[in-house]
């Protein structure tokens, strides 16, 4: 019969033998799970081809696919902008970065930022600046920028009349901010 020190050394000698065992499965199932992933990943990039250049459109499943496809691209193109209304932020076309509504320029890059205007123009509404008659005695309509939607105060020589009492009267200053003496 064996001693239990042959016993012992038999227990470990077969504990080592599992664990070696148990090791060598799991390298090998993480090496299978890596390249099942990049598997996955070559099907994703197969698939992406094949929609993007409208491949197999004879094929049904194909067919079904890319409608899906762009219904969940339009669903993302409006979440992503409701997020964007949400954070008061356009996209700059040149980098692509977030910038304030309220920016004229990236502070990224320092392209100029045109932000579309959501409401459609009435040509018909006219809008007066009233600090800007009362100071310079100029009553007409404040032009606005039709391509933007801005109704940014536009001057000209001709729109400014001065006159002495509008001279001694108006600073410098942008309009509507002007003090009388």
């Amino acid at each position: 019969m064996a001693s239990w020190s042959e016993k012992l050394n038999q227990m470990t000698q077969s504990a080592i033998s599992k664990s070696k065992e148990v090791a060598g499965v799991t390298k090998l199932n993480v090496e299978i799970g890596t390249l099942n992933q990049n598997l996955k990943s070559i099907y994703t990039e197969v698939g992406c081809y094949v929609l993007e250049k409208g491949l197999l459109k004879d094929d049904d499943s194909v067919a079904a696919w890319a409608s899906k496809a762009a219904g969940l691209k339009a669903d993302i193109d409006m979440y992503t902008s409701r997020i964007r209304d949400l954070k008061n932020v356009s996209i700059c076309p040149g980098c692509g970065a977030e910038v304030p509504r309220t920016s004229k320029f990236c502070g990224k890059c320092g392209a100029a930022i045109v932000v579309a205007s959501s409401e459609p123009v009435n040509e018909e509404k006219e809008i007066i600046d009233a600090d800007y008659s009362e100071a310079t005695g100029n009553t007409e309509p404040v032009e606005s920028s039709e391509a933007t939607g801005n109704t940014e105060h536009v001057e000209s020589e001709a729109s400014v009349q001065e006159t002495p009492e509008t001279a001694e009267s108006v600073e410098s200053e942008a309009p509507g901010t002007a003090e009388k003496v």
